[in-house]
């Protein structure tokens, strides 16, 4: 078991309304901008006090990124990026217990698999 939680940030319609506004617009549905999007670890958290301290502290990032993901002038990135704004535009799913599968012997027997 790895000592950390687990954020994953799921766009919301205003995300898909800021990428409809760009100068170059990317008209994408909420499934594609979710599909496969970036997992963060974070510290781990034990009860809701304590994940919503980590959120506090990570969100900025998190949000930064998920933007960044689709559009790097940041120019064109909204001004407000506070935690109020993050909650409207991203569902946020938490895990509090992440397992890691992968060791020096699993690697090699999965290398040796595939």
């Amino acid at each position: 078991m790895v000592n950390r939680g687990l954020v994953i940030a799921l766009a919301k319609e205003p995300m898909r309304a800021w990428l409809k506004s760009l100068p170059d617009p990317c008209d994408v549905t909420l499934e594609e901008l979710n599909h496969d999007c970036t997992a963060y670890l974070v510290p781990e958290f034990e009860d809701d006090r304590e994940r919503e301290r980590v959120l506090k502290r990570f969100f900025g990032m998190i949000f930064e990124d998920r933007l960044a993901g689709w559009w790097i002038d940041e120019q064109d990135w909204p001004q407000k990026r506070d935690l109020r704004t993050f909650r409207k535009w991203f569902d946020l799913q938490y895990f509090s217990v992440v397992e890691d599968l992968v060791d020096d012997l699993t690697t090699c027997q999965i290398d040796q698999t595939f």
